[in-house]
């Protein structure tokens, strides 16, 4: 009894100090600013028809500040009242077409316009959102499509012939579920026009048919096999870890966001909806190119991004002309994320644009995890920063023990926002899983002060003379050299050692970097186990959509 009467007060503690949180940043935030009170009765009035959730957020701007730019896409600029109301449209015609509650829909579509209206229509009918990345091919495409067997398509008229070609490949979605965007008039399409479906739906609120409910599937990477789809319900946000990391960053409702990753990434996507949540601006970038970033940035005075790493080393690269050339002081934060991010290259860019750079650690199935600052880079570095609150974390070794500080193990987390498991695939959820913590292979530690380092994945240690070897730490004293743009660091057969380490290296153009030079780098600042016994150069890095280096890829070399 009295055991459970301590663990009920120190919850209740607990909630307190959320909730503490949660108004100072809604108070710092600017969030509540100017709200028209009219608005704010309009808006409680439509509560009834759309329940309460974190997807009523662009409705709620839309009734208290209509008339605030929401998303900018080239020419294209939407106010809050607009974007509401294309999310209305889109959720009639889905509902037109038969589609119930729970049911998978699947996406897609480039960084537009309608990625962000279709993203944010799910949660309101209380669809599963089922995210295709817009490089996949079509072998690739019928697998998600077997896999989350959709409803409805929507996806743009540029991938109409991979579409074509997954959708063959099976008996998976009729003509008349496919939903298409972007196709010239008068050109023949796969499906319904996107546009002239939303021309037949009026801007009424619909009444709530599921909302809140259903929820996403995100394909893994799939850098070590057929990617697996991550099952998340609209309900798991984990506000405490997402409100947590916005007001440690300083997130408001004046930003203005530019968005250069992959809507069907999950970082991206999840920051972009942290900006709307707040009524910020959401700029989208259809791709990413450096020097158009910094232009972008200087004409819509940004005010913060979510980039990889690579995205981070391209920009470093520019000479320092080029970089000054364009006005980035609106630039108040960067969040990098996705992969890991090396003190060098933290360094380098800070140097430029000053102390802004965050980092995170976080997957697909287990949301927002850690946070580093920008001082963290130079106060603990390789760090990922500390838990945010509500993650429980545990280095764990082989036998499932806990390790003490220092020691690395397998990492496990437990949080709000873990996955409901992978979709159709029982063995391997209960293979990631251990008491309710989830792993998803990645190797590191913790130190004293609670500081998270990553080791590397547990499919890519190194064993060498039957030494534990991580790649990320040879990885990292590699972009400590000048010359040296990037590196990924593998194991190779030995007949001696069992494996011996192999560097890949993307050398800076025109450095005269050679296979002596980078060895003997290596031996300057690693034991001697941990020096790469080869060294391959690349032009650049064989990378997945969302900036991971492919090492299955690397290892045909």
């Amino acid at each position: 009894m009295l055991q459970l009467l301590r663990h009920r007060i120190k919850r209740a503690e607990e909630l307190s100090r959320d909730a503490l949180v949660a108004l100072d940043f809604v108070a710092k935030s600017q969030m509540l600013r100017n709200l028209s009170l009219s608005g704010m009765a309009t808006f409680a009035s439509h509560l009834p028809r759309l329940k309460v959730g974190p997807h009523v957020a662009i409705h709620f701007h839309a009734q208290t500040r209509g008339d605030h730019e929401a998303v900018v896409c080239g020419n294209t600029r939407l106010t809050y009242t607009e974007l509401d109301d294309e999310i209305i449209r889109l959720s009639r015609a889905l509902e037109s077409l038969g589609l119930s509650s729970g049911e998978p829909v699947a996406l897609m579509l480039p960084n537009c316009v309608e990625h962000l209206v279709a993203q944010e229509t799910m949660p309101r009918v209380g669809a599963l959102a089922v995210q295709i990345g817009y490089r996949l091919r079509g072998p690739e495409i019928a697998h998600i499509l077997d896999n989350s067997d959709p409803q409805i398509l929507i996806y743009h008229h540029s991938y109409q012939h991979e579409v074509k070609l997954g959708v063959a490949t099976g008996e998976f979605l009729e003509e008349s579920q496919l939903i298409v965007v972007g196709a010239p008039p008068g050109e023949e399409v796969y499906g319904t026009r996107y546009e002239e479906l939303l021309l037949l739906q009026s801007t009424e609120l619909p009444h709530a048919r599921g909302a809140g409910e259903g929820g996403v599937i995100i394909y893994t990477s799939g850098t070590t096999g057929k990617p697996k789809g991550a099952t998340r319900s609209w309900k798991d946000t984990g506000i405490i870890s997402v409100t947590d990391m916005m007001a440690q960053v300083g997130m408001r409702n004046d930003d203005r966001h530019i968005v250069v990753c992959p809507l069907y990434h999950s970082g991206a996507l999840a920051f972009a909806k942290m900006m709307t949540s707040l009524g910020a601006t959401v700029v989208l970038a259809d791709h990413f190119e450096a020097e158009s970033v910094l232009q972008i940035i200087e004409k819509e005075r940004i005010t913060c991004a979510f980039m990889v790493p690579t995205m981070l080393v391209r920009i470093n690269a520019l000479n320092e002309d080029t970089k000054s050339s364009y006005d980035t002081s609106s630039l108040r934060w960067v969040m990098s994320g996705a992969a890991p991010l090396s003190t060098a290259t933290a360094s380098a860019f800070q140097d430029h644009f000053g102390p802004i750079l965050h980092n995170f650690y976080g997957a697909t199935e287990t949301g927002t995890v850690t946070h580093a600052k920008p001082e963290d880079h130079c106060e603990h570095p390789g760090t990922v920063g500390r838990p945010l609150r509500g993650n429980e974390l545990r280095i764990l070794d082989e036998e499932g023990e806990e390790l003490p500080p220092g020691e690395v193990g397998e990492l496990y987390v437990r949080n709000g926002m873990l996955i409901g498991g992978y979709y159709r695939n029982h063995d391997a959820t209960m293979a990631s899983l251990r008491e309710g913590f989830f792993s998803v292979g990645d190797l590191a530690k913790l130190d004293e002060d609670g500081y998270l380092y990553l080791a590397s994945r547990k499919h890519d240690m190194v064993i060498s003379g039957g030494v534990n070897i991580y790649p990320r730490e040879i990885e990292e004293v590699l972009h400590h050299h000048a010359d040296i743009m990037e590196a990924a660091v593998i194991g190779v057969p030995d007949d001696e050692w069992g494996e011996s380490l192999r560097a890949f290296v993307v050398a800076r153009p025109g450095s005269g970097l050679s296979e002596f030079l980078v060895v003997e780098h290596c031996k300057a600042h690693l034991a001697g186990y941990k020096q790469p016994r080869s060294v391959v150069f690349l032009d650049e890095m064989p990378r997945n959509a969302t900036g991971k280096i492919l090492k299955r890829q690397l290892r045909g070399h």
